[in-house]
């Protein structure tokens, strides 16, 4: 665990350090150019300012696939695989699932009674699921439309884009705020960016 943090220590502070580096001296050039000529920021904002939808960009991946046709018109050999995986998961889970192993490993990130009742616990769900994916198997093998009133309860469609909609909406206050208060705006950027550039200088001391 501690070579992973040291890792990612090394690999990821240089980079967010040029991150924060980058971002305080744009925000340096934004607060003086808004001291000094605020339209010129407006106008580029006005350029700059556009809409993605992101509900457009995903609707191809929210419309629903239907394979029941597929799964009935094969549904012994639907049946055949999901026997098999369930049978293979089950195996590993009664004979090379390791409890204590799994706990050694995560050594480090909580109590390892909590680990281990968490794994043994884990272990004991999967067995229950992977005991009702060999019912489920062998139904699909020799009577799969009885699997049609559990198809009916659980067959819902869920649109993503309808739940990120009100994300969606445009929000404008920013933008008020900064054109009925250029000066002050351009104020907090200059000092604010002065003040990472030299905490970031500090640094590198």
């Amino acid at each position: 665990m501690k070579a992973i943090v040291d890792f990612l220590v090394v690999t990821l502070a240089p980079a967010l350090y040029v991150l924060l580096l980058g971002g305080a001296v744009l925000g340096l050039v934004i607060g003086i150019v808004l001291l000094v000529d605020s339209e010129r920021v407006m106008r580029w904002n006005a350029a700059l300012s556009r809409w993605y939808s992101t509900r457009q960009a995903f609707h191809r991946l929210d419309e629903p696939i239907d394979v029941k046709r597929v799964v009935y018109r094969w549904h012994r050999v639907a049946g055949v695989l999901v026997f098999a995986g369930a049978l293979f998961s089950l195996d590993v889970l009664s004979f090379s699932y390791r409890t204590g192993a799994l706990v050694r490993a995560f050594h480090g990130v909580g109590n390892p009674a909590i680990l281990g009742i968490f794994f043994e616990a884990l272990r004991i769900v999967l067995i229950i699921g992977n005991v009702a994916g060999l019912v489920a198997g062998v139904i699909l093998c020799f009577r799969p439309s009885l699997l049609k009133g559990v198809e009916a309860v659980g067959d819902r469609y869920y649109s993503g884009r309808e739940a990120i909609k009100p994300l969606e909406a445009m929000h404008y206050q920013p933008d008020n705020f900064v054109l009925a208060r250029p000066k002050l705006v351009g104020t907090l950027f200059t000092m604010g960016s002065l003040y990472i550039l030299i905490a970031l200088g500090l640094l590198l001391l």
